[in-house]
């Protein structure tokens, strides 16, 4: 998902093992008073804050508030950026989740699915009597709707790429001109059917090595169909208007302000459990020196820590027992670089740029050393590289940025346009933005405008092309070098949002998409990285970073659950694990 931060590791060979679907299912707690290690979901760990102990007996009921960022979009057949999926995940599910060990289950799903021996063919059966959070009966056609949904060309959902091996799917999608008539004969076609109504069949084109993990993702969460009769061009109606079969519901909504989340009762996993929490209210602050103020006074449970405050923080006796940072969630932060804006369609000119930048000063002067340098897009342990593999090619070197900027014509800055470069407004976000400012100026002489949005305009500019320059990255949504280039960089992909078109990436991303092959798709992709990388096809990779928190010492199931999979709060995949103790 895009966002300020993103997630690495767990062995890709353990991945094409998920994929195939060999996790054995987990098992719901039954107890009505479960404790912190009688639940796969509450577990307490190491990692967890000195207060909370492995056999502490989790407590039911009572309400939180954290720090929030404003959704873009609340439909999540549509949604691609982190603080958008955050919410969702909090409030619908799919047919399967992965746990804490990135291993697939069954959520709505009865067991894991049937495969067939050319793996073209996917049959799940729902569990019974599933509702919605209005009462309402869930059944296969909601799970159809959802994929429906998500192909749907009038839904140009951003994760269409990643159901491209449904059949159909693709070409539904590309129907954005096509007549109502014809778009409804192409829909007809997708191979997503329901029998009946515990049952939902997947035809695929190619076997997949990942399919099982696409069951996982929100783009494939079902759609309460009695109220969007139309998935496929109905409007997604307002969060209140909407039913859930999450472990929460909303219960009210107020933009750019608040979003309160209350208990569904009828949720129904099948290998996790009821929320512990009754309530969680998300207020939304940009500004997280803001946030962190609110922690101090009392005001949040939650808050995203500072960055560029990470030493005091820790030397703080109001948050140094608070903060928490997660080894697990670590982001490749990249310069993102409109490649549709002239004259950033120039390899010359995005190389100058990248090699301008100091990596090294930059991380001590945003985050104290912190953060570590980086000149790979795909985190190098993913893909069995250097921790910075390209650092002579696109790292600092003033003196061949001067030279490239020259020889794209632009001699020590001479007629060269001023670049609008749009942060959102954060302490981190601005000290970055005046150091890449002055680096611009001092190495190769020209200017860049800095202009500030709130989280929801920053979305929907960089969605929409509206953008030169930005800062932006990449949280992982499953462990696997797929997910870092599917529907990003090759050409046409529904997130591809910088223009990155390369034959080179397009033909060996046909090949890895169904190489069933796992050293040679890791070899595919190795080299997909590369040029990414090192002709910043849209992003030049800056560093990479771990998730720091702020997190009440009392607020437990965040620290213990913390893994790649979170958004914007910890363990926010994990929600209902959440419970405070007295």
């Amino acid at each position: 998902m895009t966002t300020t931060r993103m997630r690495v590791l767990f062995g890709v060979l353990a991945i094409a093992a998920l994929s195939a679907l060999a996790a054995a299912c987990g098992s719901s707690s039954s107890s009505s008073t479960p404790t912190a290690n009688a639940t796969s979901g509450g577990s307490a760990t190491a990692g967890t804050s000195p207060a909370a102990s492995p056999t502490s007996a989790i407590q039911m009921g009572g309400s939180v508030t954290l720090q929030g960022l404003q959704f873009q979009s609340f439909d999540p057949h549509y949604s691609g950026f982190s603080q958008d999926i955050n919410v969702e995940r909090m409030v619908w599910r799919g047919l399967y989740r992965l746990d804490k060990d990135n291993k697939l289950q069954p959520e709505m799903a009865a067991s894991q699915p049937t495969v067939s021996t050319d793996g073209l063919t996917y049959t799940v059966k729902l569990q019974s009597g599933l509702k919605w959070s209005d009462g309402t009966p869930m059944t296969s056609k909601d799970f159809v709707a959802g994929i429906v949904r998500t192909c749907a060309p009038d839904t140009a959902g951003y994760y269409q790429n990643f159901l491209f091996s449904i059949v159909g799917c693709s070409d539904y999608s590309a129907a954005t001109k096509a007549t109502a008539a014809e778009k409804l004969a192409l829909q007809a076609k997708l191979g997503v059917s329901a029998p009946d109504d515990t049952t939902i069949v997947f035809k695929l084109t190619q076997a997949q090595a990942t399919f099982g993990t696409q069951l996982a993702m929100w783009y494939t969460f079902p759609v309460p169909t009695a109220i969007v009769k139309d998935p496929a061009t109905d409007k997604w109606p307002a969060p209140t208007a909407l039913a859930f079969n999450g472990p929460y519901k909303v219960q009210s909504y107020t933009e750019k302000d608040n979003i309160v989340l209350v208990k569904n009762d009828n949720y129904q996993s099948a290998s996790s459990h009821k929320a512990y929490l009754d309530k969680i209210t998300m207020k939304y602050i940009e500004n997280t020196e803001q946030a962190d103020n609110a922690f101090r006074a009392g005001q949040l449970d939650f808050a995203l820590a500072n960055t560029a405050q990470i030493t005091a923080i820790k030397s703080d006796p109001s948050t140094k027992d608070a903060y928490f940072a997660d080894p697990q969630v670590a982001t490749t932060q990249a310069l993102e670089m409109n490649l549709k804006h002239k004259p950033l369609d120039n390899l010359k000119v995005r190389l100058a740029l990248s090699q301008a930048i100091d990596r090294k000063q930059l991380v001590q002067v945003i985050s104290s050393g912190v953060f570590i340098p980086t000149t790979s897009w795909i985190p190098g342990d993913l893909v069995g590289v250097a921790q910075d593999p390209f650092e002579s090619q696109i790292g600092f070197n003033a003196t061949a940025a001067k030279q490239n900027l020259a020889d794209a014509g632009f001699p020590d800055g001479k007629g060269f346009p001023t670049l609008d470069f749009m942060i959102r407004d954060t302490p981190a976000n601005k000290a970055l933005a005046a150091f890449v400012q002055n680096s611009f100026k001092t190495v190769l002489n020209i200017n860049i405008n800095i202009s500030t949005v709130d989280s929801k305009t920053r979305s929907s500019n960089f969605s929409s092309g509206k953008f030169d320059l930005l800062p932006g990255g990449w949280i992982q949504d499953y462990p696997d070098p797929e997910d870092w280039v599917d529907g990003q960089f090759n050409t046409g992909g529904s997130q591809n949002f910088w223009g990155c078109s390369n034959p080179q990436i397009d033909s060996l991303f046909a090949k890895a998409k169904v190489n069933q092959n796992n050293t040679e798709r890791l070899g595919q992709y190795k080299q997909i990285n590369e040029i990414i990388s090192t002709t910043m096809c849209g992003v030049a990779p800056l560093w990479n970073q771990s998730a720091y928190y702020l997190i009440n010492t009392k607020l437990r199931g965040m620290r213990s659950n913390s893994t790649s999979q979170d958004a914007v709060q910890a363990a926010d995949w994990n929600v209902e694990s959440w419970w405070l103790a007295k």
